[in-house]
């Protein structure tokens, strides 16, 4: 009779211990379906080849710079084979009388006065530095090329040459680089004339470029 007893004491013991788990249990349960839900992953695994395998940026060919031997080339003169590989000179002639109105310009230069700027020794002279300095272009020889190069300049007061550059057509192969370079090496001018003083005065000067 007391083991009986003391039986039934146990498991009511036990089967109360049983439900007081299970309730705490089933009070702090959390929703795991979220959790064990296959994910989508053809989302997440996905790769945008597109992104990953996208094309070099196209270069800007633009801002290259050309070539030496397209900078030589380019121009408006044209090749004449039956004078391929002669010999080159410049003639230089200057102009006797300038044209258009007597008045500077915001500058202060002059581009007619009445006494035009000149080269010590003239004419002669001047041809004679440009036999002494000018080298034909090889690149305009070997093509057989000739042309004019008109190179623009501002003589001042004081006969000093500034701001030489190419005015009208350019011929390329050479010629106006070459026509330049003799321009910036020349001395000092004889300054324009304008009511007696010396004036700024721009100067246009032809350098022809000649095969023989």
């Amino acid at each position: 009779m007391l083991r009986t007893k003391f039986f039934s004491t146990s498991i009511s013991a036990a089967a109360i211990l049983a439900l007081s788990t299970f309730a705490a249990c089933d009070n702090g349960k959390t929703d795991t379906s979220a959790t064990t839900t296959p994910a989508d992953t053809s989302s997440v695994m996905k790769v945008d080849s597109s992104a990953t395998t996208s094309a070099p940026a196209p270069t800007d060919t633009a801002s290259i710079a050309p070539s030496a031997a397209a900078t030589d080339v380019a121009g408006t003169a044209k090749p004449n084979a039956a004078k391929k590989g002669l010999k080159g000179k410049a003639t230089i002639t200057i102009p006797s009388k300038g044209s258009g109105s007597m008045d500077a310009d915001n500058t202060g230069v002059y581009s007619n006065v009445e006494y035009l700027p000149s080269f010590p020794g003239g004419n002669k002279g001047l041809q004679k530095f440009f036999d002494d300095n000018l080298k034909y272009p090889t690149t305009a020889s070997d093509e057989g090329v000739e042309g004019t190069v008109n190179v623009s300049f501002v003589v001042d007061e004081n006969g000093r040459l500034t701001s030489p550059q190419v005015q009208g057509q350019n011929p390329g192969y050479g010629l106006e680089t070459e026509a330049l370079r003799v321009v910036n090496k020349m001395p000092s001018w004889n300054p324009g004339k304008l009511k007696g003083k010396n004036v700024k005065t721009r100067f246009t000067l032809p350098v022809v470029f000649q095969l023989y």
